[in-house]
């Protein structure tokens, strides 16, 4: 069998890209935008903690709602909370923190085949 050991630091590559780009266009209207060194951190803890624990979760047999639920929390808690989210901004932000990881699992599902990202959303590979 080929080892798919690569998938996983391939999606949280591109998680983080997509996240940074979240955290750019909800805090996009702002007079000074949030220091990159903020916007960094916030973004490793979310998507590089967030999926090596659920990663790590569902290894361990731990319950899915707990390995999906506790990143998405910290997803929707620590960035507003730590970059001061103005109304206007939430709003932007969520649209997107949900919308994303589909539109990343779609992306990899269709054009790769990797249907790892968001395994409960089946979506077909296009070149079969």
């Amino acid at each position: 069998m080929i080892s798919t050991a690569y998938r996983f630091p391939a999606f949280m590559v591109v998680s983080l890209l997509v996240f940074l780009g979240v955290l750019r266009v909800s805090t996009r209207r702002r007079n000074l935008n949030p220091a990159w060194k903020q916007v960094s951190w916030v973004a490793a803890v979310v998507v590089i903690g967030g999926m090596l624990f659920a990663k790590v979760g569902q290894d361990a047999g731990i319950p899915w709602w707990i390995y999906y639920g506790v990143p998405a929390g910290l997803t929707l808690i620590l960035p507003p909370l730590i970059l001061r989210f103005t109304g206007g901004e939430l709003v932007a932000y969520l649209a997107l923190a949900f919308l994303s990881p589909v539109a990343i699992h779609a992306m990899f599902s269709m054009f790769l085949g990797w249907h790892e990202y968001l395994p409960f959303i089946r979506i077909p590979y296009l070149f079969r």
